[in-house]
C-alpha cells in the first residue's frame, strides 16, 4: 500500500468514525465517495480557493461532519441548497442519500465550476447545479426543502428563495450561534420555525439549525 492510499485508508476510518458518532447511516460507496470529495476539494483549494479551510482533518470537522450533522432532518425527496459554495452542505447530502435529488444553486462561477467537476467525477447523478443568483432561479417543480449554511440572513434567505419551496416545505437554515434577532423577524413574517442544537464531531464550536414552515 503506497502512502496515498494509506492516507485515504485513514481518511475513510475517521469519515465512518465520525458519520457514527453522528448516527448517519451511509453505504461504502458513500465513504469512498466523500474520500475523493475531500481529495479533490483540498487539491482546488490550493489554487482556487474555495474555503478558508486548507487542513484535510479541520474539513472533515468543519465541512463534511458538520453538513451531515442535518441528515436527521432531511425529509422529503427533492432539496435545493442556496449559496453552497464548494457544495456544502449540498453534495455531501447528496453522497449520504442517493434517493435524495439534490439541485445546488451557486453565483461564483469558479465554486459552480468545482461542484459540476467533483459531480462528475463521482458519478453523482442525484446532484445539479445552476450558476446563477437565487432570485434568478425558476424551477420547473417546487422542491420539499431549501438549505443554506452561513449564506445570509434569514430573512434574505427565506425571501431570496420563496418561489422555489412547496407549499409544505421547509427551509432549513444552518447557523452557528442562535440568530435571535433574524429569529425576530421571522415572527413578524408570520413564519412558523424550530430550532434545533447540533453536535458536531471533532468541532468546538456552537452550531444551530433553524427550520422553518413555508406558508401553506
Amino acid at each position: 500500500m503506497n502512502a496515498k492510499q494509506d492516507l485515504d485508508t485513514s481518511l475513510e476510518s475517521k469519515i465512518m468514525k465520525g458519520l457514527d458518532a453522528l448516527n448517519v447511516s451511509y453505504g461504502e460507496q458513500a465513504i469512498a465517495n466523500l474520500v475523493v470529495f475531500m481529495n479533490l476539494l483540498s487539491e482546488w483549494n490550493k489554487t482556487h480557493n474555495l474555503t478558508a479551510v486548507d487542513d484535510i482533518d479541520e474539513m472533515l470537522s468543519v465541512h463534511v461532519f458538520d453538513c451531515a450533522s442535518i441528515m436527521p432532518y432531511i425529509k422529503g425527496s427533492s432539496l435545493l441548497d442556496v449559496g453552497s459554495g464548494a457544495g456544502l452542505p449540498g453534495m455531501i447530502l447528496a453522497i449520504l442519500s442517493p434517493a435524495l435529488e439534490v439541485t445546488s444553486v451557486e453565483t461564483r462561477g469558479k465554486k459552480a465550476q468545482f461542484q459540476m467537476y467533483a459531480a462528475n467525477k463521482l458519478g453523482l447523478k442525484n446532484f445539479c447545479v445552476k450558476n446563477m443568483r437565487i432570485e434568478e432561479f425558476e424551477p420547473k417543480e417546487k422542491f420539499a426543502m431549501v438549505t443554506s449554511r452561513a449564506f445570509s440572513s434569514l430573512e434574505k434567505f427565506v425571501e431570496g428563495s420563496k418561489n422555489a419551496i412547496a407549499s409544505n416545505g421547509r427551509w432549513l437554515a444552518m447557523k452557528g450561534l442562535v440568530p435571535k434577532e433574524e429569529l425576530k423577524v421571522l415572527k413578524k413574517m408570520g413564519l412558523k420555525f424550530d430550532t434545533f442544537a447540533l453536535k458536531v464531531p471533532e468541532l468546538d464550536a456552537q452550531r444551530n439549525l433553524i427550520v422553518i414552515d413555508a406558508p401553506k
